[in-house]
């Protein structure tokens, strides 16, 4: 005996309800987070994990080639231009975020070499010698799959020294924090050291990240918490962001 025309539509439409709530369901799980959980580098006989195996050192070796193919100061491309990196998962796909600092190429070809005069913040060359915040994405293999510089919106020249911390945002739409740290180059220079850092500010952005099949993209949003802005923690900055959306479902 065949079933009727109208038991196969009904199984059809809770076939498609099914499916749709699947979809959902996924759609839910997806998220991005951070984790600093990265693989011992010493064996349990007491030898270090050799470099090829090592993730740190993996890292580091591929942001370095990144670093160099886009600064203008190849002469001083060296391991303190990585701040802290991260482990980052994107619907449990793993990738590495890695902070660099650089001067980065306003042209093919630039190149800055620093006047001998100290703090004078110049090239031989001719342009100002400044430096900008970087975010670069990895892969599970340590290949290159995103690359975003942050926007700081300063009306004066600006030496970008530090991403102090890197946050998530909302997790469920792929948000990150990034908080960086800069000087205006042709601001009053410390002359002691208790005047070190006394110059300095930070900002704190949004950025979205945008996960296709080889390629990362990033979004810098600026439009809850300003650019530039004064929110020099990833806590107020999550605080900032709830008032503006909260203001903006009015």
């Amino acid at each position: 005996m065949k079933p009727s025309r109208n038991l196969l539509h009904e199984a059809l439409r809770w076939l498609r309800v099914g499916l749709l709530l699947l979809s959902v369901s996924t759609a839910a799980e997806a998220h991005v987070r951070l984790s600093s959980d990265w693989r011992p580098s010493i064996l349990p006989n007491g030898d270090l994990v050799p470099d090829a195996l090592n993730e740190g050192k993996q890292l580091d070796k591929s942001a370095l080639v990144s670093l160099t193919a886009r600064t203008a100061t190849p002469q001083r491309v060296q391991e303190w231009s990585l701040d802290l990196s991260f482990k980052l998962f994107i619907d449990d796909t793993l990738f590495y975020l890695q902070p660099v600092r650089f001067m980065p190429q306003s042209h093919p070809g630039e190149r800055c070499t620093d006047v001998a005069q100290e703090l004078a913040y110049r090239c031989k060359e001719g342009p100002r010698h400044t430096q900008a915040c970087h975010i670069g994405l990895f892969d599970a293999r340590f290949r290159e799959v995103g690359w975003h510089t942050i926007r700081i919106d300063e009306s004066a020249p600006l030496f970008c020294n530090a991403v102090p911390a890197v946050g998530v945002a909302n997790a469920d739409r792929n948000e990150l924090l990034v908080t960086v740290q800069y000087f205006f180059i042709d601001g009053k220079h410390a002359t002691k050291v208790s005047e070190i850092g006394s110059g300095w500010k930070r900002m704190t952005v949004l950025l979205r990240l945008d996960a296709g099949r080889e390629r990362i993209r990033i979004e810098q949003d600026d439009r809850c918490l300003g650019n530039p802005n004064r929110i020099d923690t990833v806590p107020d900055a999550r605080k900032a962001l709830k008032r503006c959306e909260a203001t903006s479902a009015r």
